[in-house]
Protein backbone atom coordinates (compact mmCIF):
# COMPACT_ATOMS: atom_id res chain seq x y z
CA UNK A 1 0.00 0.00 0.00
CA UNK A 2 1.14 3.57 -0.66
CA UNK A 3 1.64 6.05 2.12
CA UNK A 4 -0.84 8.90 2.27
CA UNK A 5 -1.81 11.49 4.80
CA UNK A 6 -3.52 8.65 6.59
CA UNK A 7 -1.20 5.78 7.45
CA UNK A 8 -1.70 2.40 5.82
CA UNK A 9 -1.31 0.61 9.11
CA UNK A 10 -2.26 1.18 12.76
CA UNK A 11 -2.71 4.93 12.61
CA UNK A 12 -6.50 5.35 12.83
CA UNK A 13 -7.97 6.29 16.22
CA UNK A 14 -11.70 6.76 16.71
CA UNK A 15 -13.93 9.03 18.72
CA UNK A 16 -16.27 7.45 21.29
CA UNK A 17 -19.12 5.37 19.87
CA UNK A 18 -22.47 7.11 20.06
CA UNK A 19 -25.78 5.67 21.17
CA UNK A 20 -26.54 4.81 17.53
CA UNK A 21 -23.29 2.77 17.38
CA UNK A 22 -21.90 5.01 14.69
CA UNK A 23 -18.15 5.61 14.72
CA UNK A 24 -16.53 8.86 13.61
CA UNK A 25 -12.90 9.83 13.09
CA UNK A 26 -11.21 13.24 13.04
CA UNK A 27 -7.55 14.05 12.23
CA UNK A 28 -6.86 15.03 15.84
CA UNK A 29 -7.51 11.42 16.85
CA UNK A 30 -4.75 10.00 14.63
CA UNK A 31 -2.23 9.60 17.40
CA UNK A 32 -0.07 6.68 18.54
CA UNK A 33 1.16 6.41 22.13
CA UNK A 34 4.73 5.78 23.25
CA UNK A 35 5.04 2.28 24.63
CA UNK A 36 2.30 0.81 22.44
CA UNK A 37 3.28 -2.58 20.98
CA UNK A 38 1.63 -5.03 18.63
CA UNK A 39 2.27 -8.13 16.56
CA UNK A 40 0.77 -8.96 13.20
CA UNK A 41 0.66 -11.81 10.71
CA UNK A 42 0.70 -11.44 6.94
CA UNK A 43 -0.27 -14.29 4.59
CA UNK A 44 0.07 -14.10 0.80
CA UNK A 45 -1.56 -16.22 -1.94
CA UNK A 46 -0.89 -16.05 -5.67
CA UNK A 47 -4.58 -16.24 -6.56
CA UNK A 48 -7.72 -14.12 -6.45
CA UNK A 49 -9.46 -13.46 -3.16
CA UNK A 50 -12.44 -15.48 -4.37
CA UNK A 51 -10.19 -18.47 -5.03
CA UNK A 52 -8.82 -18.34 -1.48
CA UNK A 53 -12.32 -18.76 -0.07
CA UNK A 54 -11.59 -16.16 2.62
CA UNK A 55 -14.82 -14.56 3.92
CA UNK A 56 -14.50 -10.78 4.33
CA UNK A 57 -18.15 -10.32 5.38
CA UNK A 58 -20.80 -7.96 4.06
CA UNK A 59 -21.09 -4.22 3.70
CA UNK A 60 -23.65 -2.40 5.83
CA UNK A 61 -24.44 -1.44 9.40
CA UNK A 62 -23.99 -3.60 12.50
CA UNK A 63 -22.04 -6.39 10.77
CA UNK A 64 -20.10 -9.24 12.37
CA UNK A 65 -16.72 -10.08 10.82
CA UNK A 66 -14.75 -13.23 11.65
CA UNK A 67 -11.19 -12.95 10.34
CA UNK A 68 -9.66 -15.70 12.46
CA UNK A 69 -9.58 -18.28 9.65
CA UNK A 70 -6.78 -19.23 7.28
CA UNK A 71 -6.07 -17.90 3.80
CA UNK A 72 -6.33 -20.95 1.53
CA UNK A 73 -3.51 -21.53 -0.97
CA UNK A 74 -1.20 -19.11 0.84
CA UNK A 75 2.45 -19.82 0.11
CA UNK A 76 4.16 -16.99 1.95
CA UNK A 77 3.66 -16.02 5.58
CA UNK A 78 5.35 -13.17 7.42
CA UNK A 79 5.14 -11.96 10.98
CA UNK A 80 6.01 -8.62 12.45
CA UNK A 81 6.54 -7.17 15.92
CA UNK A 82 6.25 -3.38 16.33
CA UNK A 83 6.75 -0.85 19.11
CA UNK A 84 6.22 2.92 19.33
CA UNK A 85 9.47 4.44 20.62
CA UNK A 86 10.99 7.91 21.23
CA UNK A 87 13.39 9.24 18.60
CA UNK A 88 16.44 8.76 20.81
CA UNK A 89 15.92 4.99 20.51
CA UNK A 90 15.77 5.02 16.69
CA UNK A 91 18.94 4.49 14.68
CA UNK A 92 18.42 6.99 11.86
CA UNK A 93 16.45 9.74 13.60
CA UNK A 94 18.95 12.42 12.57
CA UNK A 95 18.03 11.78 8.92
CA UNK A 96 14.42 12.81 9.57
CA UNK A 97 14.45 16.12 11.52
CA UNK A 98 10.69 16.59 10.98
CA UNK A 99 9.84 13.36 12.81
CA UNK A 100 8.41 13.43 16.34
CA UNK A 101 8.67 9.72 17.19
CA UNK A 102 9.37 6.35 15.59
CA UNK A 103 8.00 2.84 15.22
CA UNK A 104 10.48 -0.04 15.40
CA UNK A 105 9.46 -3.01 13.23
CA UNK A 106 11.05 -6.46 13.33
CA UNK A 107 9.78 -8.57 10.42
CA UNK A 108 10.40 -12.32 10.21
CA UNK A 109 10.53 -13.47 6.57
CA UNK A 110 11.30 -16.80 4.87
CA UNK A 111 14.68 -17.07 3.13
CA UNK A 112 16.03 -19.09 0.21
CA UNK A 113 17.46 -21.85 2.46
CA UNK A 114 14.10 -22.72 4.03
CA UNK A 115 14.76 -20.81 7.23
CA UNK A 116 13.80 -17.30 8.29
CA UNK A 117 15.52 -13.95 8.56
CA UNK A 118 14.71 -11.02 10.84
CA UNK A 119 14.74 -7.54 9.30
CA UNK A 120 14.76 -4.54 11.63
CA UNK A 121 13.36 -1.32 10.20
CA UNK A 122 12.11 2.00 11.55
CA UNK A 123 9.23 4.21 10.50
CA UNK A 124 9.52 7.92 11.36
CA UNK A 125 6.30 9.80 12.08
CA UNK A 126 5.40 13.45 12.35
CA UNK A 127 2.45 14.87 14.25
CA UNK A 128 0.42 17.10 11.92
CA UNK A 129 -2.99 18.67 11.52
CA UNK A 130 -3.87 15.66 9.35
CA UNK A 131 -2.94 13.26 12.13
CA UNK A 132 0.30 11.32 12.45
CA UNK A 133 1.97 10.85 9.04
CA UNK A 134 4.91 8.71 7.96
CA UNK A 135 7.79 10.92 6.75
CA UNK A 136 10.49 8.30 6.25
CA UNK A 137 11.76 4.76 6.74
CA UNK A 138 15.17 3.36 7.61
CA UNK A 139 16.54 -0.13 7.30
CA UNK A 140 19.53 -2.31 6.44
CA UNK A 141 20.11 -0.52 3.13
CA UNK A 142 19.79 3.07 4.34
CA UNK A 143 17.09 5.70 4.71
CA UNK A 144 14.35 6.89 2.37
CA UNK A 145 11.99 9.88 2.76
CA UNK A 146 8.31 9.15 2.12
CA UNK A 147 6.36 11.52 -0.14
CA UNK A 148 3.06 12.69 1.36
CA UNK A 149 0.08 11.98 -0.84
CA UNK A 150 -3.07 13.87 0.08
CA UNK A 151 -6.02 11.56 -0.60
CA UNK A 152 -8.46 14.35 0.26
CA UNK A 153 -10.09 12.53 3.16
CA UNK A 154 -13.51 14.10 3.94
CA UNK A 155 -13.21 14.48 7.71
CA UNK A 156 -14.75 13.28 9.89
CA UNK A 157 -14.95 9.71 8.60
CA UNK A 158 -18.18 7.86 9.26
CA UNK A 159 -20.27 5.06 7.79
CA UNK A 160 -21.68 5.91 4.36
CA UNK A 161 -19.05 8.45 3.29
CA UNK A 162 -17.25 7.97 -0.03
CA UNK A 163 -14.80 9.98 -2.15
CA UNK A 164 -12.52 9.73 -5.18
CA UNK A 165 -8.98 10.93 -5.91
CA UNK A 166 -7.76 11.12 -9.51
CA UNK A 167 -4.52 11.81 -11.34
CA UNK A 168 -2.37 11.96 -8.20
CA UNK A 169 1.32 11.78 -9.15
CA UNK A 170 4.26 11.00 -6.88
CA UNK A 171 7.89 9.84 -6.94
CA UNK A 172 10.04 8.09 -4.35
CA UNK A 173 13.27 6.21 -3.86
CA UNK A 174 13.04 2.51 -3.07
CA UNK A 175 14.98 0.36 -0.62
CA UNK A 176 14.91 -3.42 -0.63
CA UNK A 177 13.02 -5.34 2.07
CA UNK A 178 12.13 -2.39 4.31
CA UNK A 179 9.75 -4.40 6.46
CA UNK A 180 7.20 -4.61 3.64
CA UNK A 181 4.95 -7.58 3.05
CA UNK A 182 3.14 -9.30 0.21
CA UNK A 183 3.52 -7.87 -3.29
CA UNK A 184 5.46 -4.86 -2.00
CA UNK A 185 8.11 -7.12 -0.46
CA UNK A 186 8.35 -9.32 -3.54
CA UNK A 187 8.92 -6.25 -5.65
CA UNK A 188 11.25 -4.42 -3.26
CA UNK A 189 13.62 -7.37 -2.86
CA UNK A 190 14.52 -7.00 -6.54
CA UNK A 191 15.25 -3.29 -6.36
CA UNK A 192 18.45 -1.49 -5.36
CA UNK A 193 18.73 1.59 -3.10
CA UNK A 194 19.50 3.96 -5.99
CA UNK A 195 16.37 3.02 -7.88
CA UNK A 196 13.41 5.38 -8.23
CA UNK A 197 9.74 4.53 -8.52
CA UNK A 198 7.09 6.95 -9.74
CA UNK A 199 3.38 6.51 -10.13
CA UNK A 200 -0.10 7.85 -10.73
CA UNK A 201 -3.08 7.03 -8.53
CA UNK A 202 -6.77 6.87 -9.37
CA UNK A 203 -8.60 5.56 -6.33
CA UNK A 204 -12.08 5.33 -4.87
CA UNK A 205 -12.75 5.13 -1.13
CA UNK A 206 -15.89 4.20 0.79
CA UNK A 207 -16.65 3.66 4.47
CA UNK A 208 -18.83 0.68 3.66
CA UNK A 209 -19.49 -1.04 7.01
CA UNK A 210 -19.29 -0.92 10.77
CA UNK A 211 -19.70 -3.63 13.37
CA UNK A 212 -17.65 -6.15 15.34
CA UNK A 213 -14.52 -7.96 14.15
CA UNK A 214 -12.99 -11.14 15.58
CA UNK A 215 -9.22 -11.51 15.24
CA UNK A 216 -6.49 -13.62 16.84
CA UNK A 217 -5.76 -10.55 19.00
CA UNK A 218 -9.34 -10.29 20.27
CA UNK A 219 -12.74 -8.82 19.38
CA UNK A 220 -13.12 -5.15 18.51
CA UNK A 221 -15.75 -2.65 17.44
CA UNK A 222 -14.71 -1.38 14.03
CA UNK A 223 -15.34 0.72 10.96
CA UNK A 224 -14.47 -0.75 7.52
CA UNK A 225 -12.96 1.22 4.65
CA UNK A 226 -12.94 -0.13 1.11
CA UNK A 227 -10.42 1.10 -1.47
CA UNK A 228 -10.62 0.32 -5.19
CA UNK A 229 -8.86 1.70 -8.23
CA UNK A 230 -5.53 1.62 -10.00
CA UNK A 231 -1.92 2.63 -9.51
CA UNK A 232 0.40 2.87 -12.52
CA UNK A 233 4.11 2.59 -11.68
CA UNK A 234 7.32 3.08 -13.63
CA UNK A 235 10.93 2.45 -12.58
CA UNK A 236 14.33 4.04 -13.13
CA UNK A 237 17.69 2.54 -12.22
CA UNK A 238 16.77 -1.07 -12.95
CA UNK A 239 17.02 -2.10 -16.60
CA UNK A 240 14.96 -5.25 -16.09
CA UNK A 241 11.99 -3.43 -14.56
CA UNK A 242 12.25 -0.45 -16.89
CA UNK A 243 11.92 -2.83 -19.85
CA UNK A 244 8.46 -3.85 -18.62
CA UNK A 245 7.11 -0.37 -19.29
CA UNK A 246 4.37 0.84 -16.97
CA UNK A 247 3.11 -1.64 -14.37
CA UNK A 248 -0.56 -1.30 -13.46
CA UNK A 249 -1.88 -2.46 -10.09
CA UNK A 250 -5.67 -2.90 -9.92
CA UNK A 251 -6.50 -2.85 -6.22
CA UNK A 252 -9.48 -3.97 -4.18
CA UNK A 253 -8.77 -3.72 -0.47
CA UNK A 254 -10.62 -3.63 2.86
CA UNK A 255 -9.29 -2.08 6.06
CA UNK A 256 -10.91 -2.63 9.47
CA UNK A 257 -10.15 0.11 11.98
CA UNK A 258 -10.87 0.03 15.70
CA UNK A 259 -11.12 2.86 18.19
CA UNK A 260 -7.95 3.54 20.16
CA UNK A 261 -5.86 1.14 18.05
CA UNK A 262 -6.05 1.87 14.33
CA UNK A 263 -5.98 -0.62 11.50
CA UNK A 264 -6.48 -4.08 12.98
CA UNK A 265 -6.84 -6.01 9.69
CA UNK A 266 -6.31 -5.49 5.96
CA UNK A 267 -7.46 -7.83 3.16
CA UNK A 268 -6.30 -6.93 -0.33
CA UNK A 269 -6.43 -8.33 -3.85
CA UNK A 270 -4.02 -6.88 -6.41
CA UNK A 271 -3.90 -7.66 -10.12
CA UNK A 272 -0.67 -6.63 -11.82
CA UNK A 273 -0.39 -6.13 -15.58
CA UNK A 274 2.70 -5.09 -17.54
CA UNK A 275 2.61 -2.72 -20.50
CA UNK A 276 5.30 -4.61 -22.41
CA UNK A 277 3.31 -7.85 -22.37
CA UNK A 278 6.51 -9.80 -21.64
CA UNK A 279 5.03 -11.13 -18.39
CA UNK A 280 1.46 -12.40 -18.02
CA UNK A 281 -0.83 -10.71 -15.48
CA UNK A 282 -0.33 -11.68 -11.83
CA UNK A 283 -3.04 -11.77 -9.15
CA UNK A 284 -2.01 -11.67 -5.49
CA UNK A 285 -4.19 -11.74 -2.38
CA UNK A 286 -2.99 -11.03 1.13
CA UNK A 287 -4.31 -10.63 4.65
CA UNK A 288 -2.62 -8.70 7.42
CA UNK A 289 -4.12 -8.90 10.91
CA UNK A 290 -3.27 -8.29 14.54
CA UNK A 291 -2.35 -11.32 16.60
CA UNK A 292 -1.48 -9.44 19.80
CA UNK A 293 -1.58 -5.85 21.08
CA UNK A 294 -0.56 -4.08 24.26
CA UNK A 295 -0.57 -0.48 25.43
CA UNK A 296 0.31 1.40 28.61
CA UNK A 297 -2.74 2.04 30.75
CA UNK A 298 -2.05 5.78 30.62
CA UNK A 299 -1.98 5.94 26.81
CA UNK A 300 -5.71 6.59 26.48
CA UNK A 301 -8.30 7.64 29.03
CA UNK A 302 -9.79 4.70 30.90
CA UNK A 303 -13.27 5.54 29.61
CA UNK A 304 -11.96 5.21 26.04
CA UNK A 305 -10.32 1.84 26.56
CA UNK A 306 -13.42 0.64 28.35
CA UNK A 307 -15.29 0.73 25.04
CA UNK A 308 -13.13 -2.09 23.75
CA UNK A 309 -13.90 -5.75 24.36
CA UNK A 310 -10.20 -6.60 24.12
CA UNK A 311 -8.28 -6.47 27.40
CA UNK A 312 -4.88 -4.86 27.06
CA UNK A 313 -1.86 -5.86 29.10
CA UNK A 314 -0.38 -3.01 31.08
Amino acid sequence: MLVGRVLASIVFVFLPISATAQITLSPDDLRLSLGMTWEQEIAVAFSSLEETGFDIGSAGADQSFDLTGSLANSILTFSGSSAVIPLDQALDAASFPDADYAVRIITTVPNATGGTDEIETYGYLQRSTAGDVLVGVGGPDGQVPIPLVDIETPWPLEFGKSWTVENISWEAQILSALGMAGPELLLAELLLPEETISGQLDLQFAVDAWGEIQLPAGTFDCLRLRQTGSIVLSFEGNEQFASLGGTTFEIDSYVWVARGIGSVAIVEETRQTFASGNIPPITISQISRLTEISSPASAVAATSWGALKQKFAE
